[in-house]
């Protein structure tokens, strides 16, 4: 289902959209933690301290960061399209 279709409305189970939020959680946080990881594994590779690991960091939560925003703005459309709707 696209977004053109679910901003006309959702007709999903509670679990299906339950479900929903928690793969989008699930991709945020493995968003943030995997490059901090590989750079892990770079500096160890390389011999080098905790550069790759801080880049990965920088990396990871700043997509995270983008991800995040975007999810509160669906949320915050579905919250105010279903305010209006009542």
């Amino acid at each position: 289902m696209n977004d053109v279709q679910q901003q006309s409305e959702d007709t999903r189970s509670p679990t299906a959209k339950a479900l929903d939020l928690v793969s989008q959680i699930t991709t945020i946080s493995l968003t943030a933690v995997l490059p901090a990881v590989g750079g892990y594994f770079i500096d160890n590779w390389l011999g080098t301290k905790i550069v790759f690991i801080l880049i990965g960091l920088a990396i990871g939560m700043t997509g995270a960061g983008f991800q995040l925003m975007n999810l509160v703005k669906k949320l915050e459309r579905q919250t105010t399209r279903g305010k209006s709707s009542k």
